[in-house]
């Protein structure tokens, strides 16, 4: 125990002395001779003595000093170099720095315990990086492409640590710090920089607790949203396990208390729809109610209503949420439902049919071009149109008018004229050279519609089929299939 404690203050002294010396321009510049060069009899130059002794010292096991020692040298480095120290290319500044992470945990050492403050230490260097970072960023001295790579360096240093959710989750709310303190335009482009960052990390990196990070640090509701996203986007893109759930994801997403309507609206403006039935789901879970998830469904309808997907990368999201309100809809109709429920699904599911209508268009119908059928082409797949189009005709077939339902099977199909005119043009897509390719979806749904057997209790099961038969690699709608 003596010989540890002995070992540990000469540490400290030790770092403190580098930290000290490193920075004097005069003694690094000090060289010594060693001998001569033969045959020429002239002596030669070795390198400062410093400089040999900060090569020399970062193989030394910094990892052991505690937090309180770690704190008081790296608030000397703070107070005694400039913010520019972290950006040196010179050989003492980077040995310096390299001994510094040593001893804040982030070169971790293979065969050795981690320290128990080693999270904490971490944290203190990670945040005097980001003050440095905002200090340079601030004083017009540091380029968008420098601290791009100055925070992709920080948050890989942090994922190279062995932490749990929790400890990580610290770490990553250090690092996301940086976007509060820049300028907007730049914390715009760092924000795409995390996003750019997580899509290309693969598996084995802990995603779950920079999602939970997000939301605790970020004083940004749209850098919030749009990390989050790509946050649970990666989780399930390269999780290792093929049935992955949403469980971990819902454990791990917080949403401010404090702007929860600013979250909602920024979620659904930047295309943040994974986010969004993450919090569809937390809040069902939060109270079983009919009134509760009436209040779902609302927000799920005004939604849908809203909201456009960019294009085929966020298209196939919304089927959760329509997935989700068919089931409510459903549970609406139970029993126990009055009459003013039962009417309330069916003016909801003829809403939800009019707006899939128009997400099926080959054509934005938005502007003056669009009211007379010359609008811009619509960005989703012919695959979501598919969906879309096979939906709107089954609700047309379950729910005929105002004032029906159908709740039960029956022996044959009632078809209105309605209900007949949009099987028609499901039917009719493959003999469209561009959807004759997906003419056996088409005709397995149109198999699922026609069926008598099928009521509207079976809606959820016909988005399930839809998205094995056209979406089979998206693991997130697995909770659908």
């Amino acid at each position: 125990m003596g010989a540890q404690k002995e070992t540990h203050t000469m540490l400290v002294y030790l770092l403190y002395m580098l930290v000290f010396l490193a920075k004097e321009e005069q003694i690094l510049s000090q060289q010594t001779y060693c001998g001569f060069l033969i045959p020429y009899f002239l002596p030669t130059l070795q390198d400062s003595p410093l400089l040999s002794l900060l090569v020399q010292s970062t193989s030394l096991p910094w990892h052991q000093l505690d937090l309180s020692s770690y704190q008081g040298i790296l608030g000397y480095v703070g107070t005694h170099y400039p913010p520019s120290l972290l950006l040196s290319a010179d050989s003492a500044p980077q040995l310096l720095l390299k001994s510094l992470r040593s001893a804040a945990g982030l070169h971790p050492c293979p065969n050795e315990a981690p320290h128990r403050e080693e999270t904490l230490k971490a944290g203190v260097y990670v945040c005097w990086c980001v003050q440095s970072l905002v200090t340079l960023e601030q004083g017009g001295s540091l380029s968008l492409s420098s601290l791009e790579a100055q925070l992709g360096s920080l948050l890989e240093s942090v994922t190279g640590l062995e932490l749990r959710h929790m400890a990580f989750c610290s770490l990553f709310s250090d690092a996301l710090a940086l976007l509060n303190g820049v300028g907007v335009s730049t914390g715009e482009a760092l924000a795409a920089h995390v996003i750019s960052w997580l899509d290309r990390k693969g598996r084995g990196f802990p995603i779950l607790p920079l999602l939970t990070a997000c939301s605790r640090c970020l004083a940004s509701v749209r850098h919030m949203t749009r990390i989050m996203e790509a946050c649970i986007t990666a989780y399930f893109n390269h999780a290792e396990e093929e049935s992955v759930g949403w469980g971990p994801v819902l454990a791990s997403l917080q949403v401010p208390e404090l702007t929860v309507d600013d979250f909602l609206s920024e979620s659904q403006s930047g295309g943040s729809f994974l986010t969004l039935y993450a919090f569809i789901l937390q809040r069902l879970n939060s109270e079983y109610t009919a009134a509760n998830e009436r209040r779902t469904l609302a927000l799920v309808n005004t939604w849908t209503n809203q909201v456009f997907p960019s294009g085929p990368g966020d298209e196939a999201k919304l089927f959760l949420w329509w997935h989700k309100a068919l089931s409510l809809y459903t549970e609406q109709l139970k029993p126990q439902a009055g009459q003013t429920e039962g009417s309330g699904v069916v003016m909801g599911l003829l809403r939800l049919q009019t707006r899939l209508l128009q997400l099926g268009e080959e054509r934005l119908n938005s502007g003056l071009l669009g009211a007379i059928g010359l609008g811009k082409r619509s960005p989703v797949s012919n695959r979501f149109r598919v969906v879309v189009r096979s939906l709107a005709a089954f609700l047309s077939i379950q729910v005929p008018s105002e004032t029906e339902l159908r709740l039960q099977p029956t022996g044959d199909l009632q078809l209105s004229a309605k209900a007949q005119q949009m099987l028609g043009v499901l039917e009719a897509m493959p003999s469209n050279k561009q959807y004759a390719e997906l003419e056996d979806s088409v005709n397995k749904a149109v198999q699922f519609i026609r069926y008598p057997g099928h009521c509207l209790r079976d809606g959820p099961r016909l988005l399930g089929l839809l998205a094995n038969l056209l979406y089979p690699d998206l693991r997130y709608l697995h909770i659908i299939r």
